[in-house]
């Protein structure tokens, strides 16, 4: 049971992976994507804190009931702008100072709207895997108190087989079929000061909220070695907040994964907390 609840987690990659951490000059709009006269996409990084060859530190927090709690101390960087089509592309890299480990991701900037993809490369037997990237519209410039907006999308058919051995003689099959997101939304709720590590910001707070589902049909290989068979799905509940600073940058951000995994044997959850606040601004490296 232990060991297959932690292969269907992988499956919560999208629901709860990494988030931009990092928000962005004045102008007007509050369309999804520019238009018009609006701001340009550089203007538009600027207010949400993203300047190029940037650098912040944060403290980053995960809990899970069943994997405890990792601390670590994060350097996010801001690399240089990468302008097309109307598009800024801004690369970033988030490097875990404990885990010793580097992420990368590119944050997206078109007129007024900043966002990004979810990406989820799936283990496949097939040469060519399939993808789920779904984008996520983080923020909308200029942010005001009130404003909503529908930050993600979407829906994906898959065709890829994971195969995990739970023991020498049996081996699971996970066939996934498709990932969908069933409801989001954003709203920018109020605008207070808040107190991280770094010092006391005046910032606006914005939740996010989000609901997922995944459809997979689980079998073994001899079939039959274990009683785990049929189709099933997982769903994916996540909940968020950031404190964003316009013209600093992200200040904390807090949010929760509820993630349950439902079998022909029962239903599993695992629930992760997360916590990211600011420290300092760092020269780059």
């Amino acid at each position: 049971m232990k060991r297959l609840f932690l292969v269907l987690l992988a499956l919560s990659a999208v629901a709860g992976c990494r988030r931009s951490t990092t928000p962005p000059e004045d102008g007007g709009g509050g369309g999804g994507g520019g238009g018009g006269a609006g701001p340009t996409p550089e203007s538009t990084a600027i207010y949400f804190g993203i300047r190029t060859d940037s650098a912040f530190v944060y403290w980053d927090s995960i809990y899970s009931p069943s994997r405890g709690t990792a601390v670590d101390t994060v350097l996010t960087i801001f690399h240089s702008y990468i302008s097309s089509g109307g598009e800024l592309r801004v690369p970033h890299t988030d490097t875990f100072i404990i885990a010793n480990r580097v992420l990368k991701d590119t944050i997206y900037v078109k007129g007024d709207t900043l966002y990004q993809y979810y990406t989820l490369v799936i283990d496949t037997t097939g040469p060519s895997p399939d993808t789920i990237r779904l984008k996520n519209i983080i923020g909308i410039k200029p942010l005001t108190v009130g404003k909503t907006w529908t930050p993600i999308t979407g829906k994906q058919s898959l065709n890829d087989t994971i195969k995990y051995p739970l023991m020498a003689t049996c081996t699971l099959v996970v066939r996934l079929d498709s990932f969908r997101i069933d409801s989001s939304g954003a709203k920018v709720i109020d605008s207070l000061t808040i107190t991280v590590p770094g010092g006391s910001f005046s910032t606006f707070r914005i939740a996010y909220n989000r609901h997922a589902k995944a459809f997979y049909r689980l079998s073994t290989k001899p079939l039959g070695c274990l009683p785990i068979s049929g189709d099933t799905n997982a769903t994916f509940d996540s909940w968020d907040t950031l404190y964003i600073k316009p013209y600093f940058g992200a200040v904390l951000t807090a949010g929760k994964d509820s993630i349950q995994f439902n079998t022909n044997f029962g239903s599993q959850i695992e629930v992760l907390s997360r916590y990211r606040a600011y420290v300092r601004k760092a020269p780059r490296p």
